[in-house]
């Protein structure tokens, strides 16, 4: 039985990594494109708002998502109070901004500033009229209908903030192609779910019992994530902001686009084996094979090409950006090993743990802004962060370790090491490859890509050889690939 929904879960998996791999690219095309046409400048408006509208968007959020997937059987009343609840928090977070929109146009020194904030509030009203009857597609695992409905809204948002940008050649195309995209979703979102929700808060009780230790985990994992790209934008000019935070995008493609989709599936999955912890401890363990797997070499990898990166998909005008794509991007390579554990604590009944870990990491890191206060730049901003980030890591693993029977430190070690020593080995390959080489940026990227793909799936399969082929994440991409047989069949043999 188990095994039947490991199987379907993996399924599930490849499915909706296949959809959201094709709206993340439309996402990553977008973003090179926008990069194209605009200036720094531009991405630095969006950027310096975006901030200010979704901090103060958790600071009202609720958990809904997570409240309707924890219940194992809501109501319509439940759905139609949690549909009413979210409604209700928008309006606030939007009437609240708009008041307070100056005041960041201010810190920013920037006036363009407080329109824009002002429409992005009116955008995350329209949103939230969406209907929460979609949420099902997670709760009842019809990922291919939430991967469809996904890239409806991707495609949507991309071509009417590409027709847009092209035609007022600023950064307003960017704020109306996300507004318009936002409206058609919310009215998408009723054609392809029959569920109609209407007012209601008979249940905002339960909800919020289970909320409130979202709203606080949100609000220190958002200030963790975001308040470096604050700090810049304080302490720098539009146009570097602009950059810091197109850098910060890329150095998170390996999270976004490799682990998101992943951990879509997974949270359901975890809440389904809540109550089997044997279950729940291999499912952590092979989830963070698989990504540690595809996400060290990746944020390698972006590390190791950045300097060919950046003038071919943007142009030499964002050259500035490389060093901190370089450093997000090593900061990117802890947050991948937490990635999936961080879901465990949310599906125990236990998410105070996430909320203590992130306040710890974001405590580490203003002590490091403090201390480093006179000598601060966009730079040293993101080293400080990537120093917390590190400081912090073994914190989230010992509370987690602490709280779920059965996990142990081999145990969570077992998946890392061939794709430490494959990394090492790529960062041997390239280093050397650009020491010898001068060739024309698009070729030299070429050659890394292809050269660091070699070598790190070479070393990692000859030393999974030489390990007498374990299962774990090598034998589960060999399975999907075809280039070996299942372990079933392979047990039947012997």
């Amino acid at each position: 039985m188990l095994q039947k929904k490991s199987n379907s879960i993996t399924g599930s998996a490849i499915i909706t990594v296949a959809m959201r791999w094709i709206d993340r690219v439309i996402g990553i095309a977008s973003t090179f494109l926008l990069a194209r046409i605009l200036v720094p400048d531009d991405f630095g408006i969006v950027a310096m708002a975006s901030v200010v509208v979704t901090f103060a968007d958790i600071i009202f959020g609720l958990g809904i998502n997570v409240a309707l997937i924890q219940c194992k059987n809501p109501t319509q009343a439940y759905y139609n109070t949690a549909w009413t609840l979210r409604i209700l928090q928008t309006a606030c977070v939007a009437i609240l901004l708009m008041i307070l929109a100056p005041f960041a146009a201010d810190y920013y020194k920037d006036p363009r500033v407080t329109l824009v904030i002002q429409v992005m509030a009116l955008s995350l009203l329209m949103n939230a009229f969406e209907n929460v009857g979609i949420i099902n597609f997670q709760k009842e695992l019809r990922f291919v209908d939430d991967a469809r409905f996904v890239l409806f809204k991707r495609l949507t948002t991309f071509f009417i903030t590409l027709g847009m940008t092209l035609i007022l050649q600023n950064y307003w195309g960017m704020i109306i192609g996300a507004f318009a995209g936002r409206v058609i979703s919310s009215l998408r979102s009723y054609s392809v779910h029959p569920m109609r929700p209407w007012f209601a808060l008979s249940e905002w009780r339960e909800i919020f019992s289970v909320s409130q230790w979202v709203l606080v985990k949100n609000i220190s994992q958002f200030l963790d994530r975001k308040m470096h790209v604050f700090m810049v934008g304080g302490l720098a000019s539009t146009a570097v902001t602009g950059g810091y935070t197109l850098a910060s995008e890329i150095a998170d493609v390996p999270a976004n686009d490799l682990l998101a989709p992943i951990n879509r599936v997974l949270f359901p999955a975890f809440a389904r084996a809540k109550d089997n912890m044997g279950e729940l401890v291999k499912l952590l363990i092979r989830a963070q094979a698989v990504q540690v797997m595809v996400t060290f070499p990746a944020c390698i990898g972006f590390v190791l090409t950045a300097r060919e990166l950046v003038p071919v998909a943007l142009g030499d005008k964002w050259t500035f950006i490389v060093p901190f794509v370089q450093i997000l991007a090593l900061s990117n390579i802890i947050q991948s090993i937490n990635s999936s554990a961080n879901y465990v604590p949310t599906v125990i009944g236990k998410m105070r743990l996430l909320a203590v870990t992130s306040w710890i990491q974001l405590a580490v890191f203003g002590i490091g802004v403090s201390v480093l206060h006179t000598g601060l730049d966009p730079e040293r901003v993101a080293q400080v962060r990537m120093a917390a980030i590190v400081l912090t890591f073994g914190v989230s693993y010992y509370i987690l370790m602490r709280n779920v029977p059965g996990l142990t430190v081999p145990l969570l070690l077992r998946g890392t090491g061939r794709p430490v020593l494959g990394c090492a080995a790529m960062v041997f390959a390239l280093l050397g490859l650009q020491a010898e080489l001068a060739l024309q940026p698009w070729l030299m990227l070429l050659l890394k890509v292809i050269v660091g793909a070699v070598i790190y799936c070479a070393v990692v399969l000859i030393l999974w050889r030489l390990a007498g082929r374990p299962e774990g994440a090598e034998s589960y991409f060999l399975d999907k690939l075809g280039l070996q047989r299942p372990a079933t069949a392979r047990a039947a043999v012997k």
